[in-house]
This record gives structure tokens, sequence and C-alpha cells, in this order.
């Protein structure tokens, strides 16, 4: 009796580490809290409670009140997904095998400080812009070895972009890069700065509770800033004809090009589908466990890595750094968690391309 209890004790822990991580009360029959229509948050602590006994992988807290509207979340996230598949840059897996189990792109190009920084789309459903000038800023800045370091203007990319989107009502990010290699886009950092021609023009604000920022609420929604014909930075010298920098088209990867990509050149955008218990995240490996589809979201994709037998994607949200861990976001890697490893997006400088591994 004593062996076979021995036994059932050992076909126990032969259970795999992430089938615990992910089921971790699997013996405990939990009922979903249910969506009310127009108001997806108004049930949040039961929300948040669910999904911390439901797995272990990731942490949900208030990121949000409770009174948000279903509009406004939505807002955040709106980005459309291209109309047409974007040329594939084509990786050997083979390339990938050799780079380490971690990454994380701040760490490698120290020279580009704005690899470290977390934007803040304010009340605008910029995303998409924002998300793109960032990507841009960053590869601009490697591959100058960190001799160029001005912030790449995603207020011109919202605002003058009309065949890119609907500005603060969402966009296209490869309409983005493309605009970026025919017309060129304008230096410009954030709100407030004075860094480059065209900064960015809507305030940052606490879309969370308890912000050091004014509530993003107290000023309803923003309507998007018209198109600048000249720098709107009084105390930048450089004419906006003089201030324009240009990329070499743009393209899609897959999950093992994402890596070479990522690694070799820097920082890419990622859309996936959002879900209502993305905008509890706090820490850990994101998953979908509960809610209904929100609309896409276009981030910033830094790195990967692995932990407790899970890999992972390391991205940066544009939410500010009050949001989700210091504003950045693991997401499980390898799987297509939300449909994450299906529209990566990217650019070269211009005359950077002759680099890319066909």
């Amino acid at each position: 009796m004593l062996r076979v209890g021995l036994l059932l004790v050992g076909a126990i822990t032969l259970v795999s580490s992430n089938e615990e991580l992910l089921s971790k009360t699997a013996a405990v029959d939990l009922v979903a809290p249910q969506s009310v229509l127009g108001k997806p948050l108004i049930n949040q602590a039961a929300v948040i409670n669910y999904i911390n006994q439901k797995q272990s992988l990731w942490k949900a807290g208030k990121n949000f009140d409770d009174d948000v509207s279903e509009d406004y979340l939505k807002r955040l996230a709106s980005a459309r997904l291209p109309e047409e598949p974007l040329p594939m840059l084509k990786t050997d897996k083979s390339v990938t095998d050799d780079y380490p189990e971690q990454f994380d792109a701040r760490n490698k190009w120290t020279k580009c400080p704005s690899i470290s920084h977390i934007y803040d789309q304010g009340n605008c459903g910029s995303c998409w812009a924002v998300s793109v000038a960032s990507v841009i800023t960053d590869r601009t800045c490697i591959a100058s070895d960190g001799k160029f370091t001005s912030p790449i203007s995603a207020q011109e990319i919202m605002s003058c972009c009309t065949k890119c989107g609907y500005g603060c009502e969402g966009g296209w990010p490869d309409k983005a890069f493309k605009f970026y290699q025919k017309h060129g886009v304008s230096t410009g950092g954030d709100y407030e700065s004075k860094e480059g021609c065209i900064p960015y023009e809507i305030e940052p604000c606490s879309h969370h509770v308890d912000g050091r920022y004014r509530n993003c609420k107290s000023y309803n929604t923003t309507a998007t800033p018209v198109c600048r014909t000249k720098c709107s930075n009084s105390h930048y010298k450089v004419p906006r004809k003089r201030d324009r920098h240009f990329g070499d088209g743009a393209w899609t990867c897959c999950r093992h090009g994402a890596k070479y990509q990522l690694f070799e050149f820097g920082p890419i955008t990622a859309a996936f589908t959002t879900y209502e218990d993305f905008y509890t995240y706090k820490s850990g490996i994101y998953y979908h466990v509960w809610g209904k589809k929100m609309g896409y979201h276009i981030v910033r994709l830094l790195g990967w890595g692995k932990e407790n037998g899970q890999e992972y994607w390391l991205a940066a949200n544009s939410w500010n750094d009050e949001w989700g861990d210091k504003g950045t976001f693991k997401i499980r890697a390898n799987v297509d968690e939300c449909n994450f490893e299906e529209f990566f997006s990217l650019t070269f400088p211009k005359d950077k391309k002759q680099k890319i591994l066909q």
C-alpha cells in the first residue's frame, strides 16, 4: 500500500511546469466574471481575483478606474492590421540558434537612450504612430552607432500622413513606415520637451489609478492636432525642409526573423489582439485568460527571454511607465499568443537595407 502511495506521488510530480503555472487551481471550479456591456471594468475586483486565482504566469491588478468607458479603452488600442501583406524578410532559423536565451535591446545599445524610453500616447488612439516613430528613432540611432539620438516625430506621422489612418482614431503601422520611406519624417520629442522640429502635442495623462499626471478622463477625448507645415518648436533652429529623415522600405518577418532583426538591428513593431484582461496586467508573462476582444494594439518589441520554462517576448507599451511593469510587459512566445507573432513590421534607415540577410 505504501508503495502504491509513493508511485502516485511520483506521478503527480511529473506534471509539466507550464501546466502547473497555467492551471494552478485546476481543482477549484472558478466562475468567470461576466462582462457588462459598455462597462468592461465595472466588476474589476472580481476580474482581478479570478485571473490571479486561475493561473500564476502573470499578475493582474487595478490599472484603471472602475468607471472607465469601454470606448476609452478601445481607443487606446485602436490600430489597424495591414490591408495587404508586407514583403517578408526571409531568415534561416539556424541564424538564430546561437542567440542567447535572454535578450534585451536596452542592454545592448546603451548609446541610444531612446530604447529605454517609455512613451505616452495620451488620451489618443495613436499607438500606431508612436510605436512606428519610436522604432525608427531606435534603429536610426543604432545604425549611427549612437551618433544620432534625436527622436523622430510621432506627431508628424499621426497628423500629416492622411493615408496612414485617422490620427487619434487609429491607423496602420505598415503605411506609416511607407510614409517614412516616401516623404521622410522630421524630428520631434515628447510633449513640451522642446526636442526636435515637431514635438508631440498631446499631454501625457494618467490612464491609471493614482498617477502623477492629470487624469485622462479630465479632458475627455482628444482631437487629432493639425499637420504642421513648419516646425512647431520655436527653440529648434533647423528648418523643417532640412530636417527630414527617410527610410528604406516596410517589411514583415516571422518569429525567427524577429529575433534576428531585434538582435542585429534593433526594435521592431508588433501588432496583437487585445482583450479586456490585458488592461489589468501588472507583471509576469501575459496570456489571455478572461474577457472579450477590444481591438488591436501596436507596441515596440524589445527582446525575449524565458522564465520557469516559459518563453516570452518583451515589449514596451505606450501608456507611460505607470502601466504594467514600468511601462513594459511580457507575453507568451512561440504559441502566437493573441496573434502576437503574425504582424511584426519594421524598416531601415535609408541606405542601410544592404545589411539585410535575404
